[in-house]
């Protein structure tokens, strides 16, 4: 067995499909450095997200160890795609420089050779993350991506999977006190009712918002078509 990807957040439920169909074993153990929500992911409309970060602790993980059809550097490339949500082969591993440029990290483990790990550039983090910011950032990446890849729905998600870092209880507590909701479920359900009326009844029906009509930014946020945020919503 060549290469394992270490897995924590929403890896473990979704490690994409060029790595799931090679996964031949799957070894539960703790990140062997801390990790906080201390980066604001793009592709998740500025939701915080897990990423190793002095501040954070170990966190529940998993070892993902794969079939020896791929070497490193494709498993490399393919954990890099997966993170900027491409599936194109031409595209290869880059360690970029600018502040939001993804990096392949690797370390070992006694039973594997090579364990591979995705960490940012140090000016891509939050470098001092509070519990108000992580919650304000959540909320507000609601109304920006598709059901599911928002900040309160990866907040549960990592949750779920018992990955507590010593800002989570206080991350969930800030959402639910912005939101004045008892549960991170209620939580995004008022936060898509306080916006459906900017989204309601937009040219075309093409369900983007109002406030963003014309703007190829925002359109590209509301691309899951006419009425999203009304129809029921059932994870991902």
């Amino acid at each position: 067995l060549r290469a394992c990807r270490l897995a924590y957040g929403s890896l473990i439920k979704d490690p994409g499909p060029e790595i799931e169909p090679h996964i031949r074993l799957r070894i539960d153990k703790e990140t062997p450095f801390p990790v906080e929500y201390a980066r604001l992911s793009q592709t998740r409309g500025g939701a915080p997200t897990l990423a190793p970060h002095p501040a954070g602790a170990p966190v529940k993980a998993q070892i993902l160890v794969l079939d020896d059809t791929l070497s490193v550097e494709q498993a490399q490339d393919r954990l890099w795609r997966r993170e900027i949500r491409t599936e194109d082969p031409a595209k290869k591993y880059p360690a970029g420089t600018s502040p939001n440029s993804i990096r392949v990290g690797q370390t070992s483990h006694p039973s594997v050779a090579t364990v591979l790990y995705t960490d940012y550039n140090p000016e891509g983090k939050i470098e001092h993350p509070t519990a108000a910011l992580l919650a304000q950032a959540a909320i507000a990446s609601v109304a920006k991506v598709a059901p599911g890849q928002d900040g309160i729905t990866y907040l549960r998600y990592a949750m779920a999977a018992g990955i507590k870092t010593p800002l989570t209880e206080a991350y969930q507590a800030a959402v639910l006190r912005q939101t004045s909701t008892q549960d991170l479920g209620e939580a995004r359900a008022r936060r898509i009712r306080s916006i459906a009326p900017a989204l309601e009844g937009t040219a075309g029906g093409t369900g983007s918002c109002r406030s963003c009509a014309g703007s190829r930014r925002l359109s590209e946020h509301c691309a899951p078509g006419a009425g999203w945020w009304r129809r029921p919503y059932r994870g991902t």
